[in-house]
């Protein structure tokens, strides 16, 4: 029970980011996957939801994250008529980016532990 109030808390999130991302099209266009994101962050940041209650889906859905992976590289790879130059690119790119991402990711957390270490 305590995995589906956390849940609960999580997607609240993220149906409150689609809400607002839909009230702000008109303006700017933000998924509302990142705009979910960015609440939830800003709420563990203020302590409005401590990181204690949303730990253990969060440690599961993290140790399952390749999972979410799947349908996407199912879409890739059903596409059909791609050339081998194509592919090439398509691989290079995925490369390229989980490089990027993988390294702006370490960085980010470096700095964020760094700063809570100082407060304490």
């Amino acid at each position: 029970m305590k995995i589906i109030n956390q849940l609960g808390i999580i997607m609240g999130f993220w149906i409150t980011g689609d809400l607002l991302s839909r009230l702000i099209s008109s303006f700017v266009q933000i998924p509302s996957a990142i705009m979910g994101m960015v609440l939830f962050a800003i709420a563990l940041t203020t302590g409005v939801i401590k990181e204690q209650q949303v730990k253990e889906i969060s440690d599961l859905l993290l140790n399952n994250i390749s999972f979410f992976f799947v349908p996407a590289s199912v879409g890739i790879l059903a596409i059909s008529g791609m050339t081998a130059n194509i592919m090439f690119k398509v691989i290079a790119i995925a490369i390229v980016s989980t490089i990027v991402t993988m390294f702006v990711t370490m960085w980010v957390t470096h700095a964020l532990i760094k700063r809570k270490k100082k407060r304490v």
